[in-house]
């Protein structure tokens, strides 16, 4: 079984009660660049820090062993997020959460949105924040959720081809999604399993989180 990660970006901080819903066991925290800062001020010390280190005060960096200090040069090779996730795939990292990669820089979080389509053949990956929970489909996923939650299909690059999909209000068979003609916006579960099936394409799963709804749990 592969390493599972949690990894801390610089953008909106992620509430405490978040970080303590997602992290456990032998999780290896990881921190690209200014989230190292933010994992300081809930008093968790990262197991690595990676990126041009621009954004990372000195106390963030106390307790962290040296080695696990990674600077990478500031260039146009490369955002945080795609910097600190090669680094994942090196640490033979599986899974990653990752938090604080949305808000404040619309831009920065558009194209954070591209490495689950670049890291796809490496490292399961899920962008969670306060409102919803981000992930690539795949060709098949089936989860249980809360009657009532809000889901989101949404084409990632291009259309999406053959989508079959039971326990949703606006069920789909064997339909495409095209970005700026067809999309899967505002869905609703409507029984306890839900499943989704896709032929061709890359599909992105937004679940809601806020109003007191549970995280999905995939089997």
């Amino acid at each position: 079984m592969g390493k599972i990660a949690l990894v801390l970006g610089n953008g909106e901080p992620p509430s405490r009660e978040l970080i303590n819903e997602l992290i456990g066991g032998d999780m290896l925290l990881l921190c690209a660049d200014g989230g190292a800062d933010t994992a300081r001020r809930y008093g968790l010390v990262p197991d690595y820090i990676v990126g041009d280190l621009d954004s990372v005060s000195r106390k963030s960096s106390a307790g962290v062993d040296p080695e696990h200090i990674i600077r990478v040069a500031a260039d146009n090779t490369g955002t945080d997020i795609e910097k600190v996730l090669r680094h994942a795939v090196d640490l033979g990292i599986s899974e990653a959460v990752l938090l604080g990669f949305t808000g404040r820089r619309t831009d920065h979080l558009l194209w954070n949105l591209s490495v689950f389509k670049t890291f796809a053949e490496q490292i399961a990956l899920r962008i969670v924040d306060e409102y919803c929970d981000l992930r690539l489909i795949g060709q098949r996923i089936r989860f249980r959720a809360t009657i009532g939650q809000k889901i989101s299909l949404c084409p990632l690059n291009g259309p999406v081809e053959g989508i079959t999909t039971t326990g949703l209000k606006f069920a789909l068979q064997n339909e495409s999604l095209v970005p700026g003609l067809r999309d899967g916006i505002s869905n609703e579960v409507v029984a306890d399993i839900v499943e989704i099936e896709v032929e061709r394409g890359d599909l992105l799963l937004c679940v809601q989180r806020q109003n007191n709804f549970r995280a999905i749990e995939t089997f």
